[in-house]
């Protein structure tokens, strides 16, 4: 039944990418690990809240939960060495050791914060090799005509399981209680594993000259700094990871609370609506097939991305900033997948795992810009702070695009 659904979509030009059965395969498979993530962060969350009923606690667990991203650029190197396929696999069995482990010490009455600290490190390094590996693998499995719509459509999955995952996981507590949520959770990643396994070996380009990994990583940093498209493509993700995304972690939590005043139903309903602005995107894009005008179609979303986010931090009243959070999310997920798929066009098949490992390491500016936000919103109130970074994106990317004309014009 499910083949035949994947067949019927297949047919609609939308959906060309689907036609590749290993890109099927993959695409289930990130369906199955994000939803896992997502609801894994919302449970991690919670357990660590009734562990220490600390808010520092929950921050620090949950920054390390995205540490491994500091080992993205070696995890590349790794990616362009090693079949991909077989990379995707380590990872989520990893993903599955941590959550049956965390099943069994919680069972066991066993567990401790530092249990939970150091699984949350271990199952951080698994983002570091499964999001390189990933984004690599899709021209491999697809025709060069298809490549934007292959990218959309992952980023499509991801962002359904933005809004499926942290709701599945808030819904799993008090239905299963926490034992039960990781059950669940270890579940989804077996499922992944088998579904990764039905994929077939994919060939791919292998470098030729068996060179030491630290010398590997030196010329995926010279490659980059030779390729100045992709050079730019990663400058204005690691100052968009640093100014714009921080608004779904560090400042909608305060409007909810203090703006707003709508409590964690308001906040839950404004994450929610941020991942369904980026799921509309996703679909956008797909119904566009190979689009023209990539440069232009990122200059504007990266634009009009923290443009809305300014609107939000004027905003007090609770249905418009619901509005403009949407708006926000859709470009966000816009920018995102014009930038891989412009980086992934515009390098050599032997580099993509170290260029997308260098791409997955500049979401290490993420924390960075959640901690700054933090100090920002304390000292100077949440709406100047957000109004601040909102306005200090704009000015970014106004500086690239006059610094870099030629952006506009990528295709």
């Amino acid at each position: 039944m499910t083949q035949n659904l994947f067949a019927r979509l297949a047919e609609k030009p939308q959906f060309a990418a689907l036609r590749q059965r290993d890109f099927r395969m993959l695409w289930i498979a990130t369906l199955l690990s994000s939803t896992a993530r997502w609801a894994d962060m919302v449970v991690l969350g919670w357990l660590t809240l009734e562990l220490t009923d600390s808010p520092l606690m929950v921050g620090i667990v949950t920054g390390s939960k995205m540490a491994g991203y500091l080992a993205a650029p070696f995890m590349g190197v790794v990616a362009d060495r090693m079949d991909r396929r077989h990379l995707l696999i380590i990872a989520a069995l990893i993903n599955l050791a941590v959550a049956a482990l965390m099943l069994w010490l919680f069972a066991a009455g066993w567990l401790a914060l530092w249990h939970v600290i150091a699984l949350a490190l271990v199952s951080s390094v698994t983002w570091a090799i499964d999001n390189p590996a990933r984004q690599a693998l899709v021209p491999d499995l697809v025709a060069k005509e298809h490549l934007t719509n292959a990218v959309a459509l992952n980023a499509v999955a991801m962002e359904i399981t933005v809004v499926v995952g942290p709701a599945l996981g808030g819904l799993l507590i008090p239905l299963l209680g926490m034992s039960g949520a990781y059950a669940l959770i270890a579940a989804i990643f077996l499922l992944d594993v088998v579904v990764l396994l039905k994929m077939q070996s994919v060939k791919q380009h292998q470098p030729q000259v068996r060179e030491s990994p630290a010398r590997s990583l030196v010329e995926g940093f010279k490659y980059v700094g030779g390729n100045q498209i992709v050079l730019w493509l990663l400058v204005i993700a690691f100052l968009l990871n640093l100014l714009a995304a921080p608004y779904r972690y560090a400042f909608l939590p305060l409007f909810a609370r203090y703006i707003l005043d709508t409590g964690p139903t308001g906040y839950g309903m404004l994450t929610a609506m941020a991942g369904v602005g980026a799921l509309a995107a996703g679909l956008w894009v797909v119904s566009l097939g190979n689009v023209k005008g990539k440069g232009k179609l990122l200059v504007w979303s990266s634009l009009a991305w923290p443009a809305a986010l300014l609107l939000f931090a004027l905003s007090t009243w609770y249905s418009l900033s619901l509005a403009f959070i949407f708006v926000a999310g859709l470009m966000q997920a816009i920018a995102w997948t014009v930038i891989a798929t412009l980086i992934l066009g515009s390098t050599l098949p032997a580099m993509r795992g170290r260029v997308m490992g260098l791409r997955t390491g500049v979401v290490v500016a993420l924390p960075f810009g959640n901690f700054l936000a933090g100090a920002a919103a304390e000292r100077f109130g949440a709406p100047i702070a957000q109004g601040a970074y909102g306005i200090a994106a704009i000015l970014m990317m106004i500086a690239i695009v006059w610094w870099v004309p030629h952006l506009r014009k990528l295709d």
